[in-house]
């Protein structure tokens, strides 16, 4: 899989993606990640990339002039199965969402940044609008690494045992069992019974159960999804 991440602010994202899982995904070649500094695609001398809005309101607009020779030019050297743009009126990003765009081999992925993006750039280049929450940050960039981050992590061989993601929470609507560790007792706080029994039919009953326990309690909307 390939991600091209356009971006106004490349060095936010080169953390997140020069450490665990991301890091060794891409050393293991099972992904690259390549970074678009968007001010290099800006035709004015100051490189900027953003105007005053048309109608006035407080705020600065990303302009189509960068944002159209960017991906004009991205495009033009492969085919993108989404161009996705990050924003917080997007569809609400979930675990289905993340299995579905981890089945595809190339992304592209705008980070906005001001007041958002020029709509026509909206209309022109972008099949997919996604959000991490309803809530805004100051661009796109940690929104991208999530994203990023929760597809990556799925594709076959970057996690070093393969059924982990497909316990993860959310990948049934349900989530996750609570889970213990070494050792058994500590503090007078002792591991359940039955994790300890070596029976793997019941161990797998009691966790489906705490699942289930766990997700009508904080998540009912997921439960009533499940109970379907």
């Amino acid at each position: 899989m390939r991600i091209d991440i356009i971006t106004i602010l490349p060095e936010l994202l080169e953390g997140p993606f020069s450490a665990s899982i991301l890091k060794r995904a891409q050393e293991k070649g099972l992904a690259k990640i390549h970074l678009h500094n968007l001010r290099n695609y800006s035709t004015n001398k100051q490189k900027s990339v953003d105007d005053y809005a048309f109608g006035g309101g407080a705020g600065m607009v990303m302009t189509m002039q960068p944002i159209d020779n960017c991906i004009s030019a991205l495009k033009a050297e492969r085919e993108y199965d989404e161009v996705i743009y990050m924003t917080p009126d997007g569809e609400e990003l979930n675990q289905s969402i993340s299995n579905s765009l981890s089945l595809k081999g190339n992304l592209l992925i705008l980070c906005g940044h001001y007041k958002g993006i020029d709509e026509r750039a909206r209309e022109a280049y972008i099949t997919r609008e996604i959000s991490i929450g309803s809530y805004v940050l100051s661009g796109g960039e940690l929104a991208a690494a999530v994203l990023t981050d929760s597809i990556i992590r799925l594709l076959p061989g970057v996690l070093n045992d393969e059924t982990s993601a497909l316990s993860d929470s959310y990948q049934d609507n349900l989530l996750a069992p609570p889970v213990y560790t070494r050792p058994a007792e500590y503090d007078g706080m002792r591991v359940p019974d039955i994790l300890l029994s070596g029976d793997l039919k019941n161990i797998e009953l009691w966790r489906h159960e705490k699942s289930l326990e766990r997700t009508k309690t904080r998540r009912p909307e997921l439960y009533k999804k499940y109970s379907k």
